[in-house]
C-alpha cells in the first residue's frame, strides 16, 4: 500500500484489500487542486476489474465542490458497469457537507467499512 502524494497536495489516498473489495481509504482534504486523483485512483480499480469500489472518508477533514462532484462521477461510472461507490465513515464538516447538499440521499452511505462491504 503506497500513498499517493504529491508535495503540494494535502490528500492522501491508500488502497487497501477487505473481503476481496477495494477500499480506497481518504485522508486529508480533497478540493479542486487534487480531486481528480480519486477519480484516477478509482479508474485504476475500475480498469482492474472491480465493480464496487468502497471510501473510506474517516480521515478526510475537508470536502470542496470538485470533491462531491469525483464523488458523484465515480458513483456514476460505477453504476453504468452495474456496480457501485459505497461511501463509509464520514465524521465531522464533511458529513455536514453531505448532509447539507443532500447527498447522503442520493450516495450509498455507511457507518463503518464492514457495513459497507457488499454481501454475496
Amino acid at each position: 500500500m503506497s500513498p499517493r502524494q504529491n508535495e503540494n497536495s494535502d490528500l492522501k489516498i491508500e488502497r487497501a484489500q477487505v473481503s476481496g473489495h477495494a477500499v480506497l481509504i481518504v485522508s486529508g482534504r480533497m478540493d479542486a487542486a487534487n480531486a481528480p486523483r480519486f477519480e484516477e485512483e478509482c479508474k485504476d480499480c475500475i480498469g482492474e476489474g472491480y465493480a464496487n469500489l468502497v471510501a473510506d472518508l474517516a480521515g478526510l477533514a475537508y470536502v470542496s465542490s470538485m470533491g462531491l462532484r469525483s464523488f458523484l462521477s465515480v458513483a456514476k461510472t460505477l453504476q453504468s458497469k452495474g456496480g457501485s461507490l459505497r461511501l463509509c465513515c464520514l465524521k465531522g464538516l464533511v458529513r455536514q457537507v453531505f448532509e447539507i447538499t443532500g447527498l447522503m440521499q442520493v450516495l450509498s452511505i455507511y457507518e463503518s467499512v464492514e457495513s459497507a462491504i457488499p454481501r454475496g
